[in-house]
């Protein structure tokens, strides 16, 4: 911008040294033209007067006059276009002038434009974040407030079931807690307990048990050609019927094959008939006491899941474990909660979730859960 400028300048004033030149040659051709008129004139009036001239001689003089008189006219022509051209040229510079200010402003207009987009984009990110922030914690408050009202829900019905105890009377020193997780010792496995209706149901359920029914299931997919592909997986509309048909039954469950998603999972439902009753897990000499007797606290705790009904049942089963030195935690749990464990090998009801990418922030790997209390 600032070359171009530079250059109009540049001429400008070459037109201008190039008026002032012809300003002058013309104001010379002017005084010639006026000296060369009046030493004609003065000629041709002695030619007239003079004996000797000749009425050629006038002719030509004449002529010449004439002539002089035409170029006098177009000197007079040139001087005025050429005095048009100098306004001409001195307007040129007032608009160049003109243009030059208000380029100038347009860029001083433009640099603050930019500034106030910068900090407006600046402000923009900030509220953002802000916002994202503010979302989060409202979140976070929610499921604080969920998790609160649970817990007092879970306070006032275990409240509600100890008013309404009818069974055999608490002794003052013994209390029901609400659980105090603790870690579980390295290398100790749970055995899981339900208590449902006042009875007990401990859960034998092994590796081997649990290869025993994925071997079977395996067995029957190959059979009925139930694999759709990888991108299906097992067409499990028709592999549930067929295994829940004849569901394997055990001492205390009936176990099913139930669908999670593209997982499949064992659940177990307690037999109504069956289960280890309160008289049972009070004798010294009963069937769950020997159970009690035998288990191996070196290498298992005991992990009992409560239904509504059957806090009664528990604080005896836990009470007989506590005096053998069994660790031991509890859960309480809903009417329609259900006992559920995954089947293992490779079999999906749909395709196969991709490997998580790497994280390169790894995080530090999870506490031991806290089952004990």
């Amino acid at each position: 911008m600032k070359s171009h400028s530079n250059l109009e300048e540049d001429d400008g004033d070459g037109l201008d040294s190039l008026l002032d030149t012809m300003t002058n040659v013309v104001g010379i051709l002017v005084m010639v033209l006026i000296a060369t008129q009046l030493g004609v004139k003065d000629a041709v009036d002695r030619i007239a007067q003079s004996e000797k001239g000749s009425q050629e001689s006038v002719q030509i003089l004449e002529e010449q006059y004439t002539s002089s008189l035409a170029l006098e006219q177009q000197l007079e022509e040139r001087f005025k276009d050429l005095n048009t051209q100098s306004a001409r040229q001195v307007e040129l510079a007032k608009l160049r002038q003109q243009l030059e200010s208000t380029t100038s402003k347009l860029q001083d207009t433009k640099t603050e434009t930019q500034l106030v987009s910068v900090k407006l984009t600046e402000e923009r990110k900030t509220a953002e974040e802000i916002v994202a922030s503010m979302e989060s914690q409202e979140k976070e408050k929610e499921r604080l407030s969920k998790e609160i009202s649970k817990n007092l829900e879970d306070e006032a019905m275990l409240k509600a079931l100890l008013s309404d105890y009818k069974g055999i009377p608490i002794a003052p020193n013994e209390s029901l807690t609400l659980p105090n997780p603790r870690s579980v010792p390295e290398g100790a496995k749970q055995f899981v307990l339900l208590c449902k209706a006042n009875k007990i149901y401990p859960l034998f359920f092994n590796e081997q048990d649990r290869k025993v029914m994925r071997e079977a299931i395996e067995s029957i997919v190959q059979q009925r050609q139930l694999f759709r592909g990888p991108e299906l997986g097992v067409d499990h509309e028709v592999l549930l019927p067929l295994v829940n048909r004849k569901p394997p039954t055990g001492e205390y469950f009936v176990s099913h094959l139930i669908r999670s998603g593209i997982y499949p999972r064992i659940s177990f439902t307690p037999r109504a008939t069956k289960g280890i009753a309160l008289q049972e897990v009070l004798g010294a000499r009963s069937r769950f006491s020997g159970f009690l007797d035998n288990f191996d606290r070196n290498r298992f705790y005991m992990r009992f899941f409560v239904y509504p009904d059957s806090f009664e049942i528990y604080m005896a089963a836990r009470k007989a474990a506590d005096k053998r030195g069994i660790l031991a935690g509890w859960e309480p749990q809903s009417d329609e909660w259900v006992y559920t464990t995954h089947l293992g090998g490779s079999l999906l009801f749909g395709a196969k979730p991709p490997p998580p990418k790497p994280n390169p922030n790894p995080t530090p790997p999870r506490p031991a859960p806290k089952l004990i209390d």
